[in-house]
């Protein structure tokens, strides 16, 4: 049984009215990345942004979560926090407040598979978070959206921001008997989490 999760993000817009500002190709680019989880040893994080400076993607090759015969409690719940150092021009902050979860789920009948994510920026202010929840029997692609009504913003002034994305996959309730196994990403065994900030002028 398998339960697979990708992360979206997505950057919308405030209530009020706000000019977008996009960095130009190559202005922003993420110069420090570091990972701490059990979803992520030292080593399996990876971290990109596209050309545009408004896609971020963040990978990880070992993020598997298990219940069933010969695993622990531990195996069904895996986190990981991971830490963006990012460049920009400055005089922009950027905010991330929309997250789709999406993937493949494979889970018993009594089982339920939830992807959480959270994100906050170092010296900022709060956090925002999203969660989905997908539960068995069921066989099935699907794609989940959760808005948040909260908008944090990187902090003003400089030409760095940190960003920290905590993401939580994990399979209830644990079991000796009833097999079930989340892994992520459908092709390449990896979880992504992706962002497309939105900007705006300090």
């Amino acid at each position: 049984m398998k339960f697979l999760c990708s992360i979206l993000f997505l950057g919308l817009a405030a209530a009020a009215p706000l000019e977008a500002f996009a960095p130009l190709p190559n202005e922003v680019k993420i110069v420090g990345i570091s990972a701490i989880g059990s979803g992520c040893p030292v080593g399996h994080a990876f971290a990109t942004v596209d050309s545009t400076g408004t896609i971020f993607d963040v990978a990880f090759d070992q993020y598997v979560v298990e219940t069933g015969p010969n695993t622990s409690a531990s195996d069904a719940r895996k986190n990981c926090r991971v830490s963006l150092n990012i460049e920009f021009p400055q005089g922009l902050q950027f905010s991330v407040v929309d997250t789709t979860f999406s993937g493949y789920a494979s889970l018993a009948s009594g089982q339920t598979g939830t992807c959480r994510a959270a994100y906050s920026f170092s010296g900022g202010g709060g956090s925002v978070a999203a969660q989905k929840t997908i539960r068995g029997p069921v066989d099935t692609n699907y794609e989940m959206n959760e808005k948040v009504d909260l908008i944090t913003w990187s902090p003003c002034g400089d030409y760095t921001a940190i960003l920290n994305v905590n993401s939580e996959v994990r399979i209830t309730p644990t079991s000796s008997t009833s097999r079930g196994l989340m892994t992520v990403d459908s092709f390449d065994g990896r979880l992504h989490v992706q962002f497309a900030a939105y900007w705006r002028s300090c």
